[in-house]
């Protein structure tokens, strides 16, 4: 509904409260003059409840002036007027303000003078709300001038919005009235703002929003209480039946026109026949109207019907506004008349002697229920037969019996027809028959049957013969009798078939064909040539002039003419009895003898002519009886003398407009008009002729005694036209009285009008299959017509049409259904033709009309094409839907039916059960459809998986043909449209990472990969999930308990270790991916979050141990996940933050709930340790262990860790009880199953202990035992071990020889940031796999700095003394510039036995930008703390107070304490009990806490940064190698296996040098004042020594020293040659061979060692090797080539020599022997060294630094290894002679590329220094390695 909204008012008040004082906003001066004096006031009013005192200033300006400043008391509830008094000077805007001050503050109360402006108000905005398109809504408003001032007015507008007055000038404080007015053209939403431009010169503006909206209007109708189904009919009509309605009678129907739309919709009705036929039974009296929004408005339409059986139809249409619907309504109705008969069609009262009567019953029956008026056409008073009821009205379903008296006077037979008329009927009749017999005269009696005699006698042309002529041609035989007893021709004379077929007249006809009033001329057998006497007006009652009657017969017999009455009667015939011979005529007298003066008289005169051979019975044989003849006449006339007025006639007719319906030329058509005689007195009427004889009456005129009258009027049109006359019924024999009748009708042909022209296009049709199109054909005239349409044979079979035939009425509208089928490519012309005849005259060839219909149509190949032949929907989840446009196209040019066929084929496990157990996943939203030509139908398939299965689907079509019984398909096969796939997948997420830190930072990445069972949960999040699952698909609290209902069997726990209680939390990320293709949705359910929240009264109350606890733990929020639930998209991740408080002593435990939206449901067990600080415990996650397989059979069992975690605060010893082993021993046959090498030891807190183990399996089966883990001073735990056996020999392939303790998917790389990391590997898990013992194997990766503004340094430790021994990193620390990354070489050796290795490496990060600042801020400490120690205080009052920061050890040490101990902050379950500080107070205690009494604010220690550590993971598994080229022989090439070390033991120590070792963490005062002052006084002797000075003067000069190891000298191989050849020619013996050195030095062990420690000691433990590869190629002196191998080698050469030289002295000299001899063992010299291992190493290390150097360069940008080569031609160095010299000596050329080389070499041995200052792991073979490559 449109609304104005006028401008809000201000939500401020004119008062506002300063303080407790209420005065107002201001005060406002209007209207005032220049020179004048205005006064105000300001109210002041204390509304506090105390006394307030109330001081005020002046106003700043003249203008204003008010009292003398002086303080006002006001006490509560009181107020005081201070008056302000205003004296302007000028017309201009003065303000000021006045302020006043209270104890409590200042506020201020501005005055100002305004000028008078230009000002109108009017609403903010105006909405028109919802307004029907080309309709408009109108809003009235108010625009007030509120200023005194005359103001002009313009508004600014666009359409469809108008404002009325659009101009105008309002007086001062005046308003007048706007019209808005909103006519919306289109169905949106208008918003305007317009403008109104006001003031002298339109300056002023104020705008008015408008919003409108435009509504398309939707009109439907239907019939009522019917719903709208306009669109399901063919024609888009709206039938409204009436049904059969009576004659005379109107019925009202009731349209109802729904408007759809929320607006007001104006409509128009229309009756477009209405004004152009002249027999409109339908009438709408509304022409217009408004429906109201989404309601129903209902529409009268009135039906009167005035022809009795005729269907009428007509149309109205229903039309919105503008145009845009329209709506057809088809009226139909029927109308119904009378069914009015006579019970008895013949009264037979026999016979009867003179002066006697017979009577018989009549009944009249109506047996409808239409009530009906009757008049028998007999005049009871001159006939012998009399009714007792001539006239009346029968009522419906009723009857009434009329008695008929038959009283004859002369001894004839009497036969009478006796019309009835019927009111809308056609006439009754009924033959009223009797006989009269005296004693002279006894004629034949009649009898029923001889009326039917005569009339078949009458047919046959025997009627006009007397009864004797007739006997005597029957007894000649030229008349025979048939089998019914009639007379005919002998069959040799057989005229019957000549003779023109009787004509059976219709009752009208038979009523009308009187011989007087008829058209058709029947052969009568007596005629009267007037049927009519009127005498008219009779002035003399004494001589009245008769009236002469000719009366002729026609038959060929004499006959007698016996008139009824006598010459005592008003109208009598002289002479009453008259014989006329055959075929002449005679005359009789019609007399009136009136009975009185001014009357009306009126008779029918009734006469009987028979042959007068019926006279006597004796001369009439019964076949040849023939019955009489009755001879009717009318006769009227009055007495009315002139001058005299005649009775006023007191009457109605039933219609005074009698409308006909259409017919043809010639035909007669009836109606009845009643006449009601509503006196007393008779009415006399007088109709006259047509004179065109068109239309006729019967009777004409006649006097109307009894109440009714009917008037029978008939139509026989002589041409084609409108029909029009008008009856001029004179009443009583007075103009005066004159009633008009009018007649209309007309003559017509049948006339129809073919829609578009008589032709009709079908569109191209697909071969074989069948269109269909409506014609609509209409009924032009007004002739209900019979219409068949008739196609060639030869078309036939290309079109048909329903219906075939049928009848249409006047004015009807008729759509006809065309089908057309093409049975080929071509185009076809077909030319069906419509026979339509007259209903009336149906089969008259004569009057039949024909037209002809021409139908083009195309016959056209087509078929179905999808846009996509093939379709992947991809993966979708399992259990719902997804949605795909199949884009169907038709190119052809025909339109195609199809129905769509789906096959579906599964691919994957149980597809063959479910094939036949699912159904159907993908559904169609259209299966069966019409596809028009070129055109394209999107049919939306929906695919709803129900199992994890690949899903194809072949989709099919197949054309229909249409017909009247339905589609039926064009061809039994099926043609492909397209194939579509998805895969039925649920959500699947996977954990690619975990880190953690905290109080579980010391946990390695792969242990709390197993402590958390990611690998078991990973695998379960990709299995299917089951039925139970599937419950609750998505996250709902459905649990009415504290414990929730699982539907999952998979249970996971969560450990999230154990550490002390207090201590930090454990912090867990875990990086959540969705490794599926379809989005996830994820949730964790925390018990509270399944619990339904139940009411008060439903809670128990009561809680078992367990539930307390969960409460207890989720009140506390000791565990806790950040995000709970999130969404993830294909591939993409999410870290989750899990936590676990270490708040409360004991084991935690929480069921956590994680579920996958549509899939997976997976209980969590969260669990967690918190250990008392004094109490020993160690945490077994599980107490089960399973060993990894070992294959039966091996020559020496690899070795296995199972780990043991200290969560406690103090060291834990630990001993494992070895007695089960030594059952399982006895068990098997005294073989160690099981064997534990180090069962005892001691474990630090936070820290893990490698207990190591050997399965040595016998069999290939599980072997299993419990072992006991004792805790010294705490708890002990039973360890299940499992270990698994198999056969190699049988196993085959099936079981891979695995490198690590436990298959795992632990990542490598790290994806979790943790808060505050700057350095991150390349990979945290390195895995060197399978290796032979006594080799090498190395693995690069890179250390990098991610921030962009701070440096941090790195540094390498192992956390276990024995792993240095494997373990090697270079460089062990660096410096990493922001940005700046560095690559580490780590480097794995293979010794000792064979075993499975997982170590833990940490890498230290240190932030340098933050520890300088905390050495800085250290040194600040110390200093001021020192300046504290040695300063006084002067206690001099007036001595200003130094601004000293005091220290809180300081202040500690005096005494203050911290408020709150660290012993109770753990203690946090329930709130204290005291009372709660405000937020002041807090503030406050916060102040003391950190200054001092004196205010000094107190400056904390600084505390030193603490180190970032990262987790690097080592595995390997090593193989004896005799096993290793067994099992992997094809990887043996790979790797250099160094048998020296088998003959050297490995074992060292690790940890850093003593020099390195960190000083205690506390130290007395004393201790650190001794060291500091010792480094004082070191360091002052040092500045003080002038020779201290040179020597740092000159190091930058001295040259660079290369360094080496004291040692011997080793001996060359010739030397050695050359001293065993002394040896042998002297005799003596070998020397011995050195023995291996086996003292070796201390391991020192230490918690946590660096690498370079290690390197350290193993350089030391290994210096021969090392020391071989530093001197430059010689043999080392501690393991020279044995003897035995040099002797072997030397007297294999000398023997053959020898003899070689003996034999050929002749040939070769001493010389030449000499010569090849030391050629000889020069080269087997050569191939011993390269069989020694010493030659291996040096070698190897050559290649690992060459390689190691490039990679370094390339990764710092030195050297592209990606460049293409280049080939670069330099110039000469030296002249072409002796470039020429020294080509022809290959040795010269060597050394120049060598040098290039080694320059190379130095560079980038010197750049890899100074990355690495802390020196490299292998500090000697480092250097080694450097002079190798050089």
């Amino acid at each position: 509904m449109p609304v104005a909204v006028a401008h809000r008012p201000r939500i401020n008040g004119s008062k506002t409260n300063h303080y407790g004082i209420e005065v107002a906003k201001g005060l406002t001066w209007k209207g005032w003059e220049p020179g004048g004096e205005y006064t105000k006031h300001v109210i002041l009013k204390n509304v506090k409840v105390k006394t307030q005192k109330l001081k005020y200033s002046n106003p700043n300006t003249r203008f204003f002036t008010t009292l003398y400043p002086e303080p006002i008391v006001l006490s509560a509830g009181t107020s005081f007027s201070l008056p302000v008094t205003f004296r302007p000077l000028e017309r201009n805007k003065y303000e000021d303000c006045i302020e006043f001050e209270t104890t409590d503050g200042k506020f201020e109360v501005p005055i100002q003078a305004v000028l008078p402006q230009h000002n109108l108000s009017l609403p903010e905005h105006l909405n028109f709300g919802m307004c029907a398109s080309h309709d408009h809504v109108q809003v009235t408003f108010e625009l007030n001038n509120t200023s005194e001032l005359t103001t002009k007015f313009v508004w600014l507008f666009d359409e469809p919005f108008t404002l009325e007055p659009s101009e105008g000038t309002l007086p001062p404080k005046s308003k007048c009235t706007i019209l808005a007015t909103f006519k919306p053209t289109a169905a949106v939403v208008y918003e305007t703002v317009i403008e109104c431009c006001y003031g002298n010169d339109l300056s002023h503006k104020k705008n008015l929003r408008l919003e409108g909206i435009g509504k398309l209007p939707h009109l439907l109708v239907s019939a009522p209480g019917k719903n709208p189904k306009a669109l399901q009919n063919v024609n888009i009509e709206s039938v409204i039946s009436f049904g059969d309605v009576a004659i005379g009678t109107t019925i009202e129907k009731i349209v109802e026109l729904h408007n759809l739309a929320p607006v007001n919709v104006p409509f128009t009705i229309s009756h477009p026949t209405r004004d152009t036929r002249i027999d409109t039974v339908f009438e709408c009296i509304e022409t217009h109207g408004m429906a109201p929004p989404s309601s129903v408005y209902k529409i009268p339409v009135i039906f009167s019907p005035h022809t009795v059986g005729e269907e009428s139809a007509d149309y109205l249409h229903v039309q919105a506004i503008g145009n845009m619907s329209k709506t057809v309504v088809k009226l139909v109705g029927k109308c119904k008349g009378p069914q009015v008969s006579l019970a008895s069609e013949v009264l037979d009262f026999g016979r009867i002697h003179p002066g006697d009567s017979s009577t018989r019953s009549l009944d009249i029956i109506n047996e409808s229920d239409v009530p009906a008026a009757f008049q028998f056409m007999i005049d009871g008073v001159e006939s012998v037969f009399h009714f007792s009821i001539e006239c009346g009205s029968i009522q419906p379903h009723t009857t009434q019996t009329i008695i008929v008296q038959f009283a004859p006077s002369h001894p004839i037979n009497y036969y009478r027809r006796v019309t009835c008329l019927v009111q809308n009927q056609y006439p009754l009749f009924v033959d009223l028959i009797g006989t009269l017999h005296t004693e002279l005269n006894k004629p034949a009696v009649l009898q029923p049957k001889h009326l039917n005699q005569y009339r078949t006698n009458m047919a046959r042309g025997f009627s006009v013969f007397p009864p004797e002529q007739l006997n005597e041609m029957v007894k000649t035989g030229k008349l025979q009798r048939d089998p019914d007893g009639y007379l005919m021709h002998p069959p040799s004379e057989m005229l019957e078939e000549l003779l023109p077929p009787a004509v059976s007249l219709e009752p009208m006809s038979e009523y009308f064909n009187d011989g007087h009033h008829g058209d058709i001329m029947t052969p009568a057998h007596v005629s009267i040539d007037v049927c009519q006497v009127d005498f008219d007006q009779c002035d003399h009652q004494g001589f009245i002039e008769q009236k002469t009657l000719n009366i002729t017969n026609h038959t060929k017999g004499k006959i007698t003419i016996v008139w009824m009455g006598n010459d005592s009667h008003v109208f009598s015939v002289t002479p009453t009895t008259c014989d006329i011979p055959p075929l002449k005529m005679s005359s009789f007298r019609v007399t009136f003898k009136p009975g009185g003066p001014n009357r009306f008289f009126g008779s029918e005169l009734e006469g009987y002519a028979f042959y007068k051979s019926m006279r006597d019975y004796r001369l009439v044989q019964d076949e040849t009886f023939c019955p009489p003849w009755c001879l009717t006449v009318s006769a009227t006339g009055h007495t009315f003398q002139p001058g005299h007025e005649t009775f006023l006639p007191n009457y109605t007719l039933d219609v005074n407009k009698v409308v006909f319906p259409a017919c043809d030329v010639g035909d007669s058509l009836y109606k009845t008009v009643l006449v009601t005689n509503t006196g007393t007195t008779p009415i006399r009427y007088t109709l006259e002729d047509d004179p065109n004889g068109i239309f006729k009456v019967k009777p004409t005129h006649g006097l109307i005694r009894d109440k009714y009258q009917l008037l029978i009027f008939k139509m026989t049109p002589k041409e084609k036209k409108t029909l029009r006359h008008q009856f001029q019924c004179r009443l009583n024999e007075n103009d005066k009285h004159l009633q008009v009748i009018e007649m209309l009708g007309s003559s017509e042909q049948p006339k129809i009008l073919m829609d578009a022209e008589g032709v009709l296009y079908f569109k191209p049709t697909c071969v074989g299959t069948s269109s269909r199109r409506g014609y609509k054909i209409r009924n032009t005239s007004r002739i209900p017509l019979h219409f068949e349409w008739r196609i060639h044979y030869a078309d036939s079979k290309y079109i048909k049409v329903e219906p075939m035939k049928g009848t249409i009425l006047p004015n009807e509208s008729q759509s006809h259904l065309w089908t057309f089928t093409p049975v080929d490519d071509r185009k076809y012309v077909l030319k069906p033709h419509m026979n339509v005849d007259d209903i009336r005259h149906i089969g008259e060839v004569a009057r039949r009309q024909q037209f002809s219909l021409r139908a083009a149509g195309e016959g056209s190949a087509g078929e179905l094409k999808a846009d996509e032949s093939f379709i992947d929907l991809s993966d979708v989840v399992v259990n719902t839907a997804i949605h795909k446009d199949i884009v169907v196209v038709n190119n052809s040019n025909c339109s195609l039916h199809y129905t769509l066929h789906v096959d579906q084929l599964l691919e994957g496990s149980y597809a063959e059960e479910a094939m036949t157990v699912d159904p159907l996943a993908l559904e169609l939203d259209i299966t069966q459809d019409i596809l028009p030509a070129r055109s394209r139908r999107i049919i939306r398939a929906t695919v709803r998986p129900v199992r994890r299965l690949t899903y194809n689907f072949r989709i099919a079509y197949q054309l229909l043909t249409p017909d009247s019984g339905g589609n039926h398909p064009l061809s039994e096969g099926h043609y492909p449209l397209c194939e579509m796939t998805a895969n039925g997948v649920y959500p699947v997420v996977q954990v690619t990472d975990a880190r953690c830190y905290g109080s579980a930072s010391g946990i390695s990445k792969a242990r709390l990969w197993g402590l958390f069972s990611l690998d078991g949960l990973n695998t379960s999040l990709d299995c299917d999930p089951s039925i139970e699952e599937l419950t609750y698909p998505k996250p709902t609290r459905h649990s009415t308990t504290r414990k929730a209902p699982v539907n999952t069997r998979t249970v996971m726990d969560f450990n999230f270790s154990a550490a002390p209680a207090g201590c930090e939390p454990c912090v867990v990320h875990l990086m959540l991916k969705n490794t599926g293709s379809v989005a996830t949705e994820w949730s964790f359910l925390f018990p509270e979050d399944l619990h339904l929240e139940l009411e008060y009264w439903a809670e128990t109350g009561e809680f078992d141990g367990d539930e307390l606890h969960e409460m207890r733990i989720m009140d506390n929020k000791l565990f806790t996940v950040e995000p709970k639930q999130g969404w993830l998209a294909p591939g993409h991740c999410q870290t989750l933050t899990l936590s676990y408080s270490h708040d409360f002593s004991g084991t935690d435990r929480l069921p956590v709930l994680f579920k996958l939206t549509q899939g997976r449901e997976i209980l969590l067990n969260f669990v967690g340790v918190t250990v008392d600080a004094d109490r020993k415990y160690v945490h077994f996650p599980s107490s089960k262990h399973m060993f990894s397989p070992v294959p039966v059979g091996l020559e020496t069992d690899p070795k296995q860790i199972y780990e043991l975690y200290n969560g406690g605060a103090v060291p834990v010893q630990y001993q494992l009880d070895l007695t089960a082993l030594q059952y399982v021993q006895e068990e098997n046959f005294n073989h160690k199953i099981f064997e534990c090498l180090n069962p005892t030891g001691e474990i630090a807190p936070g820290t893990t202990a490698n207990v190591e183990w050997v399965f040595s399996p016998l069999e290939s089966k599980t072997y299993m035992v419990n072992v006991p883990i004792h805790i010294i001073g705490g708890d002990t735990a039973l360890i299940t071990f499992t270990g698994i056996g198999y056969d190699k020999r049988v196993m085959g392939d099936t079981v891979q020889m695995n490198s690590q303790l436990q298959p795992s998917t632990v990542p490598s790389v790290q994806s979790v940031p943790i808060p505050g990391q700057l350095v991150y590997l390349s990979e945290e898990r390195v895995s060197f796999g399978n290796m032979p013992l006594f080799s090498q194997s190395r693995r690069m990766i890179y250390v990098t700095n991610h921030s962009p503004n701070h440096t941090v340094s790195f540094e390498w430790y192992v956390t276990s003394a024995a792993d240095s021994q494997m373990v090697e990193i270079e460089p062990v620390s660096a410096v990493l510039e922001p940005g700046e990354s560095c690559m580490c070489k780590v480097s794995f050796t293979a010794t000792g036995e064979p075993s499975f290795y997982d170590l833990d490496v940490i890498c230290e990060v240190t932030d340098e930008t933050i520890m300088a600042n905390y050495r800085r801020d250290l040194a600040a400490w110390e200093a001021e703390k020192t300046r504290q120690q040695y300063e006084f205080t002067i206690n001099d009052p007036n001595a200003p107070k130094p601004n000293v920061r005091l220290c809180r050890q300081i202040a500690q040490e005096n005494g203050r304490q911290s408020p709150v101990s660290e012993e109770f902050k753990r203690y946090q379950t329930l709130p204290p009990i005291k009372h709660t500080e405000t937020e002041k107070e807090q503030k406050d205690r916060q102040y003391r806490e950190r200054h001092t009494d004196t205010g000094t604010p107190l400056w904390e220690k600084p505390e030193v940064p603490e180190s970032f550590l990262l987790h690097l993971g080592i595995t390997a598994r090593t193989h004896t190698i005799a096993e290793y080229q067994s099992n992997f022989p094809n990887a043996v090439q790979k790797y250099f296996i160094d048998r020296s070390m088998s003959e050297r033991s490995l074992s060292s120590s690790l940890g850093k040098p003593a020099a390195s070792k960190k000083l205690p963490d506390t130290l007395t005062e004393e201790e650190e004042d001794l060291v500091t002052g010792i480094a004082a006084n070191i360091i002052r002797a040092l500045l003080d020594d002038h020779d201290f000075h040179e020597a740092l003067r000159e190091i930058p000069h001295e040259p660079v020293p290369y360094f080496t190891q004291f040692g011997e000298k080793p001996q060359t191989l010739s030397q050695m040659g050359m001293k065993i050849m002394d040896i042998e020619k002297t005799g003596s013996p070998l020397p011995p061979l050195p023995a291996p050195e086996k003292d070796m030095p201390d391991v020192r062990t230490h918690t946590r060692a660096t690498v370079a420690e290690v390197s350290f000691d193993v350089n030391s433990l290994t210096g021969s090797r090392r020391q071989s590869v530093k001197s430059e190629g010689h043999m080392p002196a501690e393991s020279p080539v044995p003897k035995h191998i040099i002797a072997e080698s030397i007297a294999s050469l000398e023997l053959p020599a020898r003899s070689l030289a003996q034999s050929s002295l002749a040939l070769h000299t001493e010389e030449d022997y000499q010569q090849s001899l030391r050629e000889e063992r020069k080269r087997i010299e050569q191939q011993t060294l390269k069989r020694l291992s010493e030659f291996g190493n040096v070698l190897e290390s050559v290649l690992e630094n060459t390689i190691f150097n490039i990679v370094n360069e390339s990764g710092q940008g030195e050297v592209n290894l990606t460049a293409r080569p280049r080939i670069i031609a330099l110039p000469p160095s030296t002249p072409p002679n002796q470039s020429t010299r020294r080509g022809s000596s290959g040795s010269e050329a060597a050394p120049s590329r060598l040098t290039r080389t080694k320059v190379g070499s130095i560079k980038a041995n010197n750049s890899m220094r100074s990355r690495s200052p802390a020196g490299s792991v292998r500090s000697g073979g480092g250097e080694s390695h450097h002079s190798s490559a050089r």
